[in-house]
């Protein structure tokens, strides 16, 4: 995993809590990020919202096709529209929208498509840490690391936590790993040890 630079991790947790205050929501509240991307003059769409796009081609963005794809971003000057799969669950739509917000709000440069001669989309790039600074913000801004405290403190399961949030139990289990609030939590408690 790519390094983030000094001080993003921190960043990422303010702007979430920023953005909670902006949208009059509690600081461990629940953010749901189709709100967040109104906030911010984002437009949402699935592939039914795509003109012209047939019913073949939707059954096969959101069912045979399904897991070749998440979402996707189109930007034209200072618009930005997210594309999310809802043949996904509400769950994984939640995270991939919150993940393409992080790359809007971040001024991330877009990865370049192209279409192979045989009709596959294909990006012509990828930056491992545009990604992963995605990621990171999209858990920051889904599930708050003050939230994430206030649940284990009360000995919330992930999986009620992750319901409360709108997200996967895997997207707790990370935010768990990756902030460190059960080694944070175990040496308040007394039991962590080296």
């Amino acid at each position: 995993m790519p390094t983030l630079r000094r001080g993003f991790k921190t960043w990422c947790e303010n702007a979430a809590r920023g953005y909670r205050r902006d949208l009059g929501i509690p600081p461990i509240g629940p953010l749901d990020p189709r709100q967040l991307a109104a906030h911010l003059g984002i437009e949402i769409w699935t592939p039914n919202d795509i003109p012209g796009l047939s019913a073949d081609d939707i059954f096969h963005l959101t069912h045979t096709a399904k897991d070749s794809w998440s979402a996707a971003t189109i930007r034209h000057g200072d618009e930005s529209l997210i594309i999310t799969n809802s043949g996904h669950a509400q769950t994984r739509q939640n995270n991939s929208i919150a993940h393409e917000i992080g790359h809007i709000v971040l001024t991330h440069e877009p990865a370049k498509m192209f279409v192979t001669p045989d009709g596959l989309m294909m990006m012509s790039e990828y930056n491992a840490t545009h990604e992963d600074e995605a990621n990171w913000f999209a858990g920051a801004v889904l599930v708050p690391r003050d939230g994430l405290i206030d649940a284990l403190r009360k000995g919330v399961t992930d999986l009620v936590v992750a319901r409360q949030y709108g997200v996967s139990e895997a997207l707790i289990k990370m935010r768990r790993n990756l902030t460190g609030v059960d080694r944070q939590l175990s040496r308040r408690r007394g039991t962590w040890a080296p």
